[in-house]
């Protein structure tokens, strides 16, 4: 039986991770995969779920552990997970928190409400495309005029997203596989190898690195089209739960 389950292996979820495992509250961190199983120090009163969950999965983990509460620290932009998640607690009887970053913008960027939007509105600019959005959202980049030649893609390193990629279409020259978050230097010194002219990213916060990139594209004369997080649940800032649990209100 744990006393909190936390799904993501993002920054906040090993923040919140810590946080409990400090004041020695039983939790178990759900993770998809070994990377982001190898960012935490699971022992004592922290376990670790390596491996991705579907609905089904996740809800007879629910009833098996029999948590108190669900904290959803996935990425911003992991909607369908989000929406699975909330389901199975719905399904398993748990309170269910979404859990956010902090975001961040900037003066003069672009932004859209999904990828139709912004597909939309490449496809009446010209010059190269510098992609930041990472693997998941680069088929959907093939709708852009002379894509193979015009986009570039940063993304993580993984075999299931290069895949993705290389099978949408995307050279092999054109594809980087990295871990971030990035400094400006290091953003800079990419966009201007590719000759970019446009930044695709999201709003990523300060644990996506998202100033640093939007300071290189305007050191870089860039234009940066942000794609906004999904509404569906706004959801929480993570300082205000590390609170909660540090002063024992959970």
């Amino acid at each position: 039986m744990t006393d909190v389950i936390v799904f993501g292996g993002t920054t906040e979820g090993r923040e919140l991770a810590e946080c409990l495992q400090e004041r020695r509250i039983s939790a178990l961190v759900c993770v998809a995969t070994e990377y982001g199983t190898a960012q935490l120090r699971p022992g004592g009163t922290l376990g670790v779920h390596t491996g991705g969950l579907d609905e089904a999965g996740m809800a007879a983990l629910l009833r098996a552990e029999r948590p108190r509460l669900v904290l959803d620290a996935t990425h911003p932009y992991a909607d369908d997970v989000s929406r699975k998640i909330r389901a199975a607690c719905g399904e398993a009887g748990v309170p269910y928190h979404r859990v956010l970053r902090p975001s961040e913008t900037a003066e003069g960027c672009e932004f859209f409400s999904d990828m139709a939007e912004l597909l939309a509105w490449l496809r009446g600019q010209s010059g190269v495309i510098f992609s930041a959005l990472g693997a998941k959202e680069a088929p959907a980049l093939t709708a852009v005029p002379d894509y193979e030649n015009r986009v570039w893609l940063r993304i993580l390193p993984g075999v299931k997203g290069l895949s993705a990629c290389l099978d949408a279409g995307f050279p092999p020259r054109h594809i980087i596989c990295m871990q971030g978050p990035f400094s400006r230097e290091m953003n800079e010194a990419m966009f201007r190898a590719a000759g970019a002219a446009i930044l695709l990213t999201k709003e990523s916060g300060a644990a996506g690195g998202f100033a640093e990139k939007a300071e290189a594209a305007r050191r870089c004369g860039m234009t940066v089209a942000v794609l906004r997080r999904p509404q569906d649940d706004p959801g929480e800032d993570v300082a205000a739960w590390l609170t909660r649990i540090r002063e024992g209100r959970i």
